[in-house]
């Protein structure tokens, strides 16, 4: 049980941040030539940059930037190794979110029918109903994010 706790905590913890990954992605080149995939712009406003989100192509808000569709973007055109980097980290992100909604389900399951848990200290303990009922709209909750 100490595990299904310890998965239970990293699958809040990805709840917690997913607005983080809704937020926009900036892709620039440093002085070096390399490309830099950021959530923050780049620092010398004269730098250009693409700004990728699922939601809009703009600039983000209090971006003192144009769209990217309007601003030139030299040497930014993707190789084949950054597609296959980019493909390689949607399959990981794919199998991620898999693994976390079967764990979520595993865990509704879990508070469900089960009235005593093992605590961190591995001791089997009664949770209280509270406790018990949070724990199963949690596991819920997870489920709608990562299993739909």
């Amino acid at each position: 049980m100490k595990t299904i706790n310890k998965l239970f905590a990293l699958l809040l913890l990805l709840a917690l941040a997913t607005p983080t990954a809704l937020a926009a992605t900036y892709k620039y080149q440093d002085e070096s030539g390399n490309t830099v995939y950021s959530q923050n712009p780049p620092e010398n406003p004269d730098t250009p940059y693409e700004v990728m989100t699922n939601i809009s192509s703009q600039a983000r808000p209090g971006s003192n930037s144009a769209p990217a569709s309007s601003r030139p973007s030299p040497n930014l055109q993707p190789d084949e190794e950054e597609s296959d980097t980019v493909a390689r980290e949607q399959q990981q992100a794919e199998q991620m979110r898999e693994e976390n909604c079967e764990a979520a389900k595993k865990n509704l399951e879990i508070y469900t029918v089960y009235r005593r848990i093992r605590n961190e200290e591995g001791e089997v303990v009664r949770i209280s109903d509270e406790e018990r009922q949070q724990k199963i709209d949690e596991a819920k909750q997870a489920i709608r994010d990562f299993c739909d």
